[in-house]
């Protein structure tokens, strides 16, 4: 017999996407099927309407239920933009071009700023360009977008960041003064400390093999197991009125040999770490594995 109306949906380069029947009412309910289907966020699908004008349809268009043509694009910038409408501290935040993002309003101590979207799969590479740190800096990964806003200090947060070291401080803590991987609330290993300015963080995420690996200005500084199975939102940490971070989304090729490599490599072990939040405590010197704590200062 004929075959029932479908909706048809084929990738830029014509290969065939999906086949969906019956047809979905509306372009939301299609990108729902299609996000189960392929694994791309709803929020990174560009729907167009196949045919000579290629029009780029909107969520609430209607389907026409006899069956549809439609072109798909993965848009994956909402992975690398700043999310300053949702922040609870949105009206101090000022984005700029959606990759940077500052606070000369400040009036908290700090506020933690996430992406629109979160990582679900794949492998990404990101770059934190430092354009200005007042003070500390922590630029990484999430699992609680909750944390965004200024409820969460930067060593209380639930994350696996480059934690950038506190500016003019010639400490050799790792858990408050030189640059650390900051990882499950740990202070795991010494980083190199950023400076005010000009300095390029550089993140690759893989989610399949569930790891990160930070470089700075290209030069590999670590890698550490991530969890897996689970949406990990791209983060960074406004301490003071005159920080300014972009973040930029390169290919994934694009990252440096090193880091690429990285994460095929030994991890490093997140629980040999310093505690970043407890009792004052010494923290040992630098490159220690020494357990210990320190209170929390930001």
């Amino acid at each position: 017999g004929k075959a029932p109306p479908a909706a048809r949906v084929r990738g830029m380069a014509g290969q065939a996407v999906a086949e969906v029947a019956p047809v979905p009412a509306t372009v939301a309910a299609l990108k729902a099927v299609l996000e189960a289907v392929t694994g791309c966020p709803k929020a990174c699908q560009r729907l167009l309407a196949s045919g000579g004008a290629a029009q780029l349809l909107g969520d609430d268009d209607a389907l026409d239920p006899e069956g549809a043509e439609l072109l798909m694009v993965v848009d994956e910038s909402p992975m690398a933009t700043w999310d300053v409408r949702s922040n609870p501290a949105s009206d101090i935040l000022l984005a700029e071009d959606g990759g940077h993002v500052k606070c000369p309003a400040l009036r908290t101590d700090y506020v933690n700023v996430l992406t629109e979207e979160p990582l679900r799969r794949g492998v990404h590479y990101f770059e934190f360009v430092m354009h200005h740190i007042g003070d500390e800096q922590w630029c990484g990964l999430v699992q609680d977008c909750s944390q965004a806003g200024n409820r969460t200090s930067g060593r209380r947060l639930e994350a696996w960041a480059y934690y950038a070291g506190r500016m003019g401080s010639r400490s050799e803590s790792l858990v408050d003064g030189h640059g650390a991987l900051h990882a499950a609330r740990t202070a795991v290993k010494g980083f190199q400390t950023l400076r005010r300015k000009g300095d390029v963080i550089g993140m690759l995420v893989d989610l399949g093999a569930g790891a990160v690996a930070f470089d700075l200005n290209g030069v590999l500084q670590g890698a550490c197991p991530i969890p897996q199975g689970v949406p990990l939102w791209v983060f960074t940490h406004l301490d003071t009125r005159d920080d300014h971070v972009e973040l930029r989304k390169p290919p994934m090729q694009d990252a440096p040999p090193q880091t690429l490599a990285a994460l095929s490599g030994a991890l490093l072990d997140v629980s040999t770490g310093l505690r970043l939040c407890g009792p004052v405590h010494r923290a040992p010197p630098l490159g220690s594995s020494s357990d210990g704590s320190m209170s929390d200062g930001s």
